[in-house]
């Protein structure tokens, strides 16, 4: 396997067609910057990752250090997760997000309950908007008196 392969992995992944040079060029340098080699598994998951969350202020390199901050921070998580603790951890990391965007995020996985138990490789997703979400607020500029 070598990037071609990887490359071709990725625009099957995308499901767009052939991305530019430059597109491929900066999807490489984002994996670099993180540490992670240019293989197949890791291009189809960084395309499956833009599906989720395609557009973000913070870019596709924001987008995959909030996905490896949820992944990390789940990843100690060894038994299912109640919906209210759910809520709980992401006020602790500064998310408090509207109702609204709650449901958003938990409808993926069937929607939020408060009683219902959510194993953690089902809340990366819901973690990593949370967290790109408190990203994005914390980047907005003030607002003028």
């Amino acid at each position: 396997m070598n990037e071609k392969d990887a490359r071709v992995a990725y625009e099957l992944a995308r499901g767009q067609g052939r991305c530019s040079d430059n597109h491929w060029y900066l999807t490489k340098k984002m994996l670099r910057q993180n540490g992670l080699e240019i293989t197949v598994k890791n291009a189809q998951f960084i395309a499956e990752l833009r599906k989720v969350i395609p557009r973000s202020s913070i870019g596709a390199l924001g987008v995959l250090q909030c996905y490896q901050k949820a992944d990390e921070l789940l990843s100690k998580a060894t038994q299912p997760i109640k919906g209210s603790d759910v809520l709980d951890m992401l006020r602790t990391y500064g998310a408090m997000p509207h109702q609204c965007t709650i449901s958003r995020w938990f409808q993926p996985i069937g929607g939020y309950r408060r009683n219902r138990l959510y194993r953690p490789e089902q809340l990366k997703n819901v973690f990593t908007s949370a967290f790109l979400y408190k990203a994005q607020s914390s980047t907005k500029l003030p607002e003028a008196n």
